[in-house]
């Protein structure tokens, strides 16, 4: 039984924790062409690629959630006419919540990128804010850089980046997003680090 606890609080998404998490379901549903649902996508993930989602909690209430992956894992992202995806770097699917909240999980999601080796962050994010994605001024806003944007379906989208292999950068953007917050571990990434260990990915 998890702890009740009423400061909010950021942890790793688990497959069984999945169906707690309102709003997850369509998000993993609309990313994957409903492939999968969002149990069985989270513990794919977490078990042969690493965390790919976090959440905010306050006591029993989900007050926004961050979910990211492979281009691979994320297929619906293909269809976009704002491509092609950088196949080597991470996708970041939705981030929703309030302005704050959101800023929180960007930072914890490139703060565990960062810790992993990861040099490159995209994402389609929705120009008029449409749902199961982040919206294009917020990311803008927090020091992501557009790359291309076009019409897809009514609307429009554009493809953004943030690049995490300057230390600099990322410490300018971590402090951007929420003043004293920082990014730790800031050093060279590791080898191979996508690959982590189980000790790790519940150590946190």
């Amino acid at each position: 039984m998890r702890p009740t606890s009423f400061v909010p609080m950021i942890g790793e998404i688990l497959a069984e924790d999945a169906g707690e998490v309102p709003g997850l379901e369509a998000v993993i549903s609309y990313w994957t062409g409903g492939e999968y649902s969002a149990e069985e996508w989270f513990r794919k993930l977490n078990s042969r690629w690493g965390t790919a989602g976090f959440a905010v909690r306050r006591g029993d209430e989900v007050q926004g959630f961050v979910v990211y992956g492979p281009p691979e894992r994320l297929p619906h992202a293909a269809r976009y006419p704002v491509g092609p995806i950088d196949e080597e770097a991470v996708l970041l699917a939705y981030a929703g919540g309030d302005t704050r909240t959101r800023r929180r999980l960007l930072v914890r999601m490139l703060r565990d990128l960062r810790q992993r080796g990861v040099g490159r962050v995209e994402a389609i994010a929705s120009d008029r804010g449409e749902p199961n994605h982040v919206p294009t001024s917020f990311l803008l806003e927090s020091g992501w850089r557009p790359v291309r944007s076009a019409a897809y379906r009514r609307s429009y989208f554009t493809l953004a980046h943030i690049d995490l292999k300057s230390a600099v950068e990322v410490g300018e953007l971590a402090r951007a997003l929420v003043g004293r917050v920082k990014l730790p571990g800031l050093k060279a990434p590791v080898p191979g680090a996508l690959v982590r260990s189980t000790g790790e990915q519940r150590g946190r």
